[in-house]
C-alpha cells in the first residue's frame, strides 16, 4: 500500500548565487512555484534580466506522489545542463520549484565533463543558500455559495478548520477558496457533499496544484545562437 504523503520538503528562501569557470559566468536563481504558469513566468523574468546571456537552462519540480518534472540544457550540449540542474533538486528531494541558471560564455570551451560540473555546482550552490523547510501538505478547494447561507458556511468552515486564516473570502460573490490539511480530504469530502445536498453549497472543486499532474509538460521558447562549449 502506498504511504499517505503529508509533509514535503521545499526551499525555505528564493536566493541567488554566482560560479565563474574559466571566465564562464554562471547566475543560478530559485524560485517557489506551484504552477507550470509560474514558472513560465520566472522563465520569462529571468530571460528579460539578462538578455544578453548565451544560455537559460533550467530544472522544475511539481507536486508530489507523484511529481512532474522537467529539465531544459537550452542550446547546451545535451545532457550537460537541465539534467545536472534536476539531478541537485532530486538529490535533496525537494519540490515546488524551479532553478535556472544564466550562462555568459567567458570564450574558453569546458567541455562536456565542465559543463556538467559546472551547472551541478551553481546549483548546489543556490540551493544551499536558499535552504530546506518542510511544508504540511494542504488540499484546496472553491466553493460557490447559497447567497443566504453565506455566514452560515464562514462559520462552519472556520469550525471544520479550526483557523479562519485558511479561509480566503468573497462574499460579493459569494465565493469561499479554503484550505484542509490532506490528511483531513475525506472529512472535506463529506462536509462539502452534505453542505450541497443541504443546499447551502451550490457547486465546489478541488483546485490545488495535485489535479494539474497529468498535464502537459511544457517548455519555454529559447532563441539565443548555440555557442561552442
Amino acid at each position: 500500500m502506498e504511504k499517505e504523503i503529508r509533509r514535503f520538503l521545499t526551499l525555505e528562501k528564493e536566493s541567488v548565487s554566482e560560479l565563474v569557470v574559466d571566465r564562464s559566468r554562471f547566475i543560478a536563481h530559485s524560485f517557489s512555484v506551484t504552477s507550470q504558469e509560474m514558472i513560465r513566468e520566472k522563465v520569462h523574468q529571468i530571460q528579460s534580466l539578462y538578455p544578453d546571456a548565451n544560455h537559460w537552462c533550467y530544472a522544475w519540480r511539481l507536486g508530489y506522489n507523484p511529481s512532474l518534472e522537467f529539465s531544459t540544457d537550452s542550446g547546451e550540449p545535451h545532457g550537460t545542463a537541465g539534467r545536472p540542474i534536476l539531478g541537485s533538486i532530486l538529490q535533496r528531494n525537494l519540490t515546488n520549484l524551479l532553478v535556472i541558471v544564466s550562462r555568459y560564455f567567458g570564450g574558453k570551451k569546458l567541455g562536456v565533463r565542465g559543463l556538467i560540473n559546472a551547472y551541478q555546482q551553481v546549483a548546489d550552490i543556490v540551493l544551499e543558500s536558499s535552504g530546506i523547510t518542510e511544508m504540511e501538505l494542504f488540499a484546496e478547494f472553491f466553493l460557490t455559495i447559497n447567497p443566504a447561507c453565506f455566514q452560515l458556511m464562514v462559520n462552519q468552515l472556520i469550525c471544520f478548520c479550526r483557523d479562519k486564516k485558511y479561509l480566503e473570502l468573497n462574499p460579493n460573490e459569494s465565493k469561499i477558496r479554503f484550505r484542509v490539511p490532506i490528511h483531513r480530504l475525506g472529512e472535506a469530502f463529506t462536509l462539502l457533499e452534505l453542505k450541497k445536498k443541504e443546499k447551502c453549497l451550490l457547486n465546489w472543486k478541488r483546485c490545488d496544484n495535485q489535479l494539474d499532474m497529468n498535464r502537459k509538460i511544457t517548455s519555454f521558447s529559447y532563441s539565443a545562437p548555440d555557442l561552442p562549449f
